[in-house]
This record gives C-alpha cells, structure tokens and sequence, in this order.
C-alpha cells in the first residue's frame, strides 16, 4: 500500500503540488496546462462549482480539480480549458467528472460542458489531439480527421470487481465540441 493511501495528509499535499504545477506555463512539458487566472466555473451534474484554492465544500461532498489543460478544442483559434474534477461524496463513492470550457476569445470561459468518467476509477491520462500528436495507447500518429479530439484514458472496475479493489479494465473515450456541445465520439 502506498503513502498516499494509508496517509490522507499526503493526497492533499500531492494535490497541492499539483494544483501549484497548474499554475506555472507547461508545467515541465511542451504542452500549456496554464488554468486561467479568473477562476472558472465548473460544473457537476448540472450544478455550478467554482473552486477555491483547488476545492469546492457543499453537503453533498468535497470537489477537487485532478488535472486541466488549455488547448484550442474548437478550432476558433484561441485555448479552452478541458479538466478532471473529483467529487468525494463523504460516502462510498468519488466521482470523476470531464468538464470543458470555451474561451469566448476574449479570455472568459463560457459554460462548462460535462461528462461523467466514473465512480473510483484510476485515471491515467487526458490529452487532446493535434498536429504532431502521437497516441499514448498504440504510439502511431493521430490522424489530422482526429485532431482536436480530447482523449481520457482511465481504469474501471469489472462486472464482477468489487469497488474496494483496485480497478482492472483499462478503457480510454475520446470527444469532440460539435455545435458548441460535447460529444463522445469514440469508447474503447
């Protein structure tokens, strides 16, 4: 068992070495995860969330934001915001939730457009494709038909996996703003 689950002290301070790595422009790689300096606002199950300091309280749990990064989703030529939020509900589930905000090319993030990840899963990566890109999952170029496209790749729990177990089933989605709203277009 490693520190950070046998030591809840050490998930929050892991995740605010993250939330202060968002903060810094590339954050050691070539692509930005610069989250803007107005605080966006998020969205969970249609309910606005505006995080403080990487965190959100209400009574039905804590929300925390995983990872961000800003790219052109929209080929309007300006970068909009795509993140993981985490929803711990102060029972047995923590919910992971994609949410994507357009830039209005004045700098101001539109309306958070949402999709559900999953219940405990184990996230491994969310990344959006573009020219130069090259798939995390086989290592061959993406494909310019596929460019713009957002790509999370995660474990989920089996059918007959207990929740308490570490998830086994390896899956990645991809989706696409399509008329201004989100749209999975790939589940595999």
């Amino acid at each position: 068992m490693n520190a950070m689950a046998t030591n809840p002290g050490a998930w929050a301070n892991a995740l605010a070495i993250g939330m202060a790595c968002l903060t810094m422009v590339g954050c050691g790689s070539g692509q930005s995860d610069d989250v803007s300096s107005t605080s966006p606002v998020y969205s969970i199950e249609g309910n606005p969330v505006q995080l403080e300091g990487g965190f959100f309280e209400s009574e039905d749990g804590t929300v925390s934001l995983l990872t961000a990064i800003s790219v052109d989703l929209n080929g309007d030529a300006t970068d909009d915001q795509a993140a993981i939020l985490v929803l711990d509900s102060r029972g047995s589930g923590v919910f992971y939730y994609l949410n994507v905000l357009l830039n209005d090319g004045n700098g101001t993030f539109g309306q958070a457009r949402e999709g559900f990840i999953g219940d405990r899963i184990k996230f491994d990566f969310m990344d959006i494709y573009a020219a130069e890109s090259v798939s995390r999952l086989t290592g061959v170029p993406i494909h310019p038909d596929d460019h713009g496209q957002l790509v999370v790749g995660y474990y989920i729990h089996g059918p007959e996996q207990a929740y308490a177990e570490r998830p086994g089933i390896y899956i990645a989605r991809r989706w696409k703003i399509e008329s201004d709203r989100l749209v999975m277009v790939a589940d595999y």
